[in-house]
């Protein structure tokens, strides 16, 4: 398989329409071997050079979609100034079922900074998902249930903990989030 590579859609006059850029780190973390697995592309109206927004196809889909909807489609669900989780139980097996935790804003003015972190139940640091990100009006991380080592953490309740600095008044807004890291089977 390709370690890395780009892939480009070319209008009729031989124009580039899109490009991506991809490398095997865009794969499922837990992915030994990635022959024959196709990366998805998660949200449609995300930039396509996103790495958050690419993973493998699923294996219950036999690891490639061509011709149906990506077995890692996510939709975007939130509204007003706000975080919101999605799924709140996340099961990151790439089965293409809830693999991976959506942490997705939109706020009504953009050039928020957000720093975005997990911790479990008693409170000790698992994950830093964003350190001081220049936010637009909306879109997403993701969380794939690994810790910053890449290690599997304990199956349970996680606390996503977002600080999100307004710019022109420097008003810092606080979320606070719970999710559930389902077991591997």
């Amino acid at each position: 398989y390709d370690e890395e590579g780009i892939v480009s859609l070319l209008g009729a006059g031989g124009n580039s329409l899109d490009e991506l850029h991809y490398s095997r780190d865009m794969h499922f973390q837990l992915i030994g071997n990635c022959e024959g697995i196709s990366l998805e592309r998660i949200r449609s109206g995300e930039p396509t050079g996103d790495k958050n927004n690419w993973n493998s196809a699923s294996s219950t889909c036999g690891y490639a979609t061509p011709g149906y909807i990506n077995s890692q489609n996510r939709e975007d669900t939130t509204q007003g100034n706000e975080i919101t989780i999605f799924p709140e139980l996340f099961t990151p097996d790439n089965d293409g079922k809830d693999d991976m935790l959506s942490i997705a804003y939109r706020f009504d003015n953009p050039g928020n900074v957000a720093t975005i972190a997990v911790y479990d139940a008693v409170g000790r640091s698992v994950k830093r998902i964003a350190s001081n990100s220049l936010l637009g009006n909306s879109g997403y991380f993701t969380w794939d249930g690994l810790d910053e080592n890449k290690n599997q953490p304990p199956t349970g309740i996680y606390l996503i903990y977002a600080e999100v600095l307004v710019p022109g008044n420097g008003e810092i807004l606080k979320y606070k989030k719970t999710c559930v890291l389902g077991g591997r089977f």
